[in-house]
């Protein structure tokens, strides 16, 4: 019984802690009409990371889809919520983006609320796994998707598998493959599989 507490006890405080890093997720589960394929048709530049920049780098794309040319060098420097280690906490994206005047929201949904989202017309970023049997985590935009893939703007270069003849992604992962890094649940993580955040553009504050 006493080891039942304390782990109870162990997972309340560590949630409370991560509710307070990395917000906590709305969860959606709610399937909405969208189109069977969709891809960004907007010009983009990709820009490739060196280290444990992959926030900055997504945040910056998303910024450069709406018109602000940023990069991922100039914003890491003086990204908030970062970790010892360089990674930074979901809540991080969304305190930038909050600042450059967007309305973001922090969602936990499934393959189907996602490819809505993409649907509308903006990046959408995506906390997952680099590799499915690795627990190191990742934000990368989401860009498009059909049947069988999610295509993704991915600023890791040794993960980019696609040099099509549109640039606006540069990666392309299997939807079933997708959802195995996009489980992210670990004992320190439980609630944040399958979350992305989103940017509404309209009610952006100038």
């Amino acid at each position: 019984m006493f080891i039942v507490r304390s782990v109870i006890l162990w997972i309340m405080i560590s949630t409370i802690i991560n509710v307070y890093l990395m917000t906590f997720p709305i969860p959606v589960l709610r399937k909405r009409n969208y189109p069977a394929n969709f891809l960004i048709q907007q010009n983009n530049r990709i820009d490739f990371q060196n280290n444990t920049e992959c926030a900055a780098f997504s945040t910056a794309y998303l910024l450069r889809h709406f018109g602000i040319d940023d990069s991922g060098e100039a914003l890491y420097p003086h990204f908030p919520s970062k970790t010892k280690s360089g990674t930074v906490y979901p809540k991080g994206i969304r305190t930038v983006l909050r600042k450059k005047g967007f309305k973001t929201n922090y969602y936990k949904g499934n393959i189907n609320t996602l490819k809505y989202e993409v649907s509308k017309g903006a990046p959408v970023i995506v906390f997952i796994k680099v590799q499915k049997d690795r627990n190191y985590l990742h934000f990368v935009p989401v860009v498009g998707y059909d049947e069988e893939y999610f295509y993704l703007s991915e600023s890791l270069r040794h993960l980019v598998n696609c040099d099509d003849e549109n640039k606006n992604y540069n990666r392309k992962v299997p939807i079933n493959e997708f959802k195995k890094l996009w489980n992210v649940k670990t004992v320190f993580t439980l609630f944040y599989s399958n979350t992305y955040i989103t940017v509404d553009a309209a009610q952006r504050k100038y």
